[in-house]
């Protein structure tokens, strides 16, 4: 009875060498184990740099509807109620501006969360203090935002905030800097109206 005990277990004992053996010169699945350990890091750098080229193109892109919509200031088209602005109340024109530069937005911008601020002065650009669109987190109401487009050969300044919801929602790294979790993008552009003629 031990000799038999004793020549199971070598046999075992043996087996399980051999089985060892085979294994460690077996590479067949070296590949899928190299895959996997390069695949994730790999995944999550692209994802990443897929983000970050999405947040440019977004700011570039607003950046360029504020500039495109300021031009009907720029002309004196919204304070003289020519072209677009024709019969509209100012509450009206403040309303159209928005969506004329709402209309330049790529689709993917919800464009009702985006405020719009003008400011204007007859002096220098030195004269107009930029605005805040955040306090504390928190966007400002578009209810609080002034928009004073002046008149000819003033100086303007015209701001747009938009809280950019997907650059708070990335994995691995949050970039928002609001409290609700929303990367502010912020576009201004300042100009000097032409001498358009005063009603």
């Amino acid at each position: 009875m031990p000799r038999r005990l004793a020549r199971s277990v070598r046999r075992l004992h043996t087996r399980t060498a051999l089985r060892l053996r085979s294994w460690r010169r077996d590479e067949s699945g070296f590949t899928a184990v190299e895959f996997a350990a390069v695949s994730m890091p790999f995944v999550l750098l692209l994802f990443g740099i897929l983000s970050i080229c999405l947040y440019f193109f977004t700011t570039s892109t607003f950046e360029n509807a504020v500039w495109q919509a300021s031009r009907a200031i720029r002309t004196g088209q919204l304070q003289q109620g020519t072209g677009a602005y024709t019969g509209l109340s100012m509450d009206d024109k403040k309303k159209a501006f928005k969506a004329a530069l709402c209309a330049r937005t790529p689709p993917f911008i919800d464009c009702n969360k985006a405020i719009v601020m003008v400011q204007s002065n007859t002096g220098g650009f030195g004269s107009i203090a930029p605005p805040s669109c955040a306090t504390n987190g928190e966007l400002i109401d578009q209810s609080k935002a002034g928009f004073d487009a002046g008149n000819a050969s003033a100086v303007v300044l015209v701001t747009a905030c938009y809280p950019w919801s997907f650059g708070g929602n990335l994995p691995f790294m949050k970039l928002g800097n609001l409290s609700n979790g929303a990367l502010l993008i912020q576009a201004s552009v300042a100009f000097r109206t032409e001498p358009f003629p005063t009603q």
